[in-house]
């Protein structure tokens, strides 16, 4: 039978960098030296990437880099400033940071059939009850590390009585794309291991229509041969083909923004990390040198030997608070000199570090797309509003923005998917309503601000009593929008009776 490279040498080059953005974000340090250290092997270590069946042994990395020397006695030594977690979990408060508006806009409408609210109230059930809100942090989280992340729709009836919408890591998927839209996903994954070749993999297909799982008995690069599911505890009882019931995919890819510069003219996302990994590489090798100069620079004194004293196991040691010292041992006879307390302390570097570490941050910063503001480094104080805020941080809201309407796009499919899905298998839902996401912004605006904006919009004759109710009130539904609008006007006078009530 022949080989089956695996994974496939086409992806290779993606699940390569996806190993390396993954040990950034993990935050470990020994996950970046099991990364970059130029001299480990196989026998050296469990390495996460190997683990994950990318299946390489080195990396082609910039010569030179901190994690990358050969200083494996100093391991120790080595300190890690967490800038790429920081600069991850920064986007998805960005984007997540307040709950999303989930709704069916046929359920909002005045006189709305009775469908669409029901519909409405099957969403925000299913919501609810499968924490989505906390699953699309997560997804935002991954994304901005590895370029984009997946999300699809598991249902099982014996379970949960509902769909529930989950978070597929890139570096365990293989898609297939035509002219930018998902048209076929292999997500894989390890179930178990027999000795250090065997591996026994799970592929599952997701097509329009159906998935397929499957399940392979292999070895580190070999998929190797197809066997029945019910051959492993974890796999047994699962379904060879499961047919959707809708003729779409039960998944969606979401990019974390494009182009991808890296890989120009793939249909996958770039990584906020893509590209700065040297200046993150940088700031530890810098933070690491600070931290060596304050070991270095602790204050130590150079004592005679007379001055030292033996202790129970025959060591020797200096008695700090001895006050009077008999010499033992006066050196050379011809010298006229008694040896002294020399004390020892080293200049710390402390500032010209500050300095090096923070400019680093801030280029890697700015480099993934953020303002350095957003994350702290601003010399200004005292309190801003918010569109001052927005204005200061400019560069991290078009980020934000971008990123915003991959996420709205892709989201908005995947609830219409989970709806018709309820609808297939679980007869709730009817499926007929496409949901609509409203991404809230992270910053709010100050009411007084608004307020006195509105005013001068209602000074210049520019705005209409229901939009400033809508700007005020951007959660309201048609009916408490229409009440209040009537309540204004009343109080202004400026309601006026039908004819027919005035007859």
């Amino acid at each position: 039978m022949a080989k089956t490279v695996w994974p496939p040498t086409s992806e290779r080059r993606q699940l390569d960098k996806y190993a390396e953005w993954a040990a950034w974000l993990s935050g470990d340090p020994a996950e970046l030296l099991d990364i970059y250290s130029a001299n480990f092997s196989l026998n050296q270590g469990n390495y996460n990437f190997i683990d994950n069946d990318i299946g390489y042994n080195t990396l082609n990395v910039q010569e030179g880099l901190f994690w990358g020397k050969d200083i494996q006695g100093e391991r120790e030594t080595m300190l890690h400033i967490p800038v790429a977690g920081d600069i991850a979990q920064t986007s998805a408060d960005l984007l997540f940071s307040e709950t999303p508006d989930f709704k069916i806009p046929e359920a909002h409408e005045e006189n709305a059939d009775s469908d669409a609210i029901d519909e409405q109230d099957r969403l925000d059930t299913i919501i609810e009850e499968t924490d989505v809100y906390s699953r699309l942090l997560e997804m935002a989280e991954t994304g901005a590390a590895l370029g984009g992340a997946y999300l699809k729709v598991n249902w099982d009836t014996d379970f949960k009585p509902y769909p529930i919408l989950s978070v597929a890591q890139p570096d365990n998927a293989i898609p297939e794309f035509k002219w930018g839209f998902l048209q076929r996903v292999t997500f894989f994954k390890t179930i178990a291991r027999k000795d250090s070749n065997v591996r026994y993999r799970l592929l599952e297909i997701h097509e329009k229509g159906r998935i397929l799982n499957q399940l392979y008995k292999g070895y580190r690069n070999d998929l190797g041969q197809r066997i029945s599911l019910d051959s492993m505890e974890q796999t047994a009882g699962m379904e060879d083909e499961i047919l959707t019931g809708i003729d779409d995919l039960t998944c969606r890819y979401i990019p974390n923004k494009k182009p991808n510069r890296l890989w120009r003219g793939s249909d996958l996302g770039q990584s906020d990390y893509s590209g700065i990994e040297g200046i993150m590489d940088g700031i530890d090798e810098a933070w690491t040198s600070w931290l060596r100069d304050l070991r270095l620079a602790r204050a130590r004194i150079v004592v005679p030997d007379y001055m030292l004293q033996k202790d129970n196991n025959n060591g020797f040691y200096f008695d700090i608070d001895q006050d009077v010292f008999t010499q033992v041992n006066m050196g050379p006879a011809s010298s006229d000199e008694t040896p002294s307390i020399e004390p020892i302390q080293f200049d710390i570097r402390a500032e010209k570090h500050r300095m090096t570490i923070e400019n680093l941050m801030k280029q890697a910063y700015s480099l993934a797309g953020f303002s350095p503001s957003t994350f702290g480094m601003d010399d200004s104080g005292g309190a801003i509003t918010a569109k001052e805020v927005k204005a200061r941080e400019g560069k991290t809201f078009k980020t934000r923005g971008k990123k915003a309407k991959y996420i709205k796009s892709a989201l908005e499919e995947m609830l219409y998917i989970m709806l018709k899905i309820d609808a297939e298998k679980f007869g709730t839902a009817n499926g007929k309503y496409k949901p609509q996401v409203d991404l809230k912004d992270s910053i709010q605006t100050d009411p007084l601000e608004k307020a006195e904006s509105l005013q001068k919009l209602e000074q210049a004759s520019a705005i209409s009593i229901d939009t400033k109710v809508r700007e005020l009130h951007p959660n309201w539904t048609e009916e408490q929008i229409e009440a209040e609008v009537n309540r204004i006007m009343e109080e202004k006078g400026m309601s006026v009776n039908s004819p027919t009530e005035m007859v």
